[in-house]
């Protein structure tokens, strides 16, 4: 298969057996696969130091969460009620004035 951009796609080359996926059989463990890259997050001291020890507790604003709200606003994301005309003029003149 050939891509020349976002919109062609040609499938002009024949697909061969030996360039198939096939999926592992059973009886087959992990013992074939080669180890591969393994994805690390290293945290310096000083980043410890300014999130305290658990960085994940930060709220934007230093307030707690409040459930009750979070709950209330899911309703009515889930019955649609919650996006409306005003909202999104007013978050349209909110982003007009923070880019223009």
């Amino acid at each position: 298969m050939q891509i020349f951009g976002p919109i062609r796609v040609s499938t002009s080359q024949a697909t061969q057996a030996n360039n198939r996926i096939t999926p592992p059989q059973p009886g087959q463990g992990s013992a074939t696969r080669s180890a591969g890259p393994v994805d690390q997050l290293d945290i310096s001291s000083a980043a410890k130091a300014a999130f305290g020890s658990a960085p994940t507790d930060a709220v934007a604003g230093g307030g707690e969460i409040r459930l009750d709200r979070v709950a209330e606003i899911r309703r009515a994301i889930a019955d649609g009620s919650y996006d409306t005309p005003e909202k999104m003029d007013m978050a349209m003149s909110r982003m007009l004035d923070r880019f223009a």
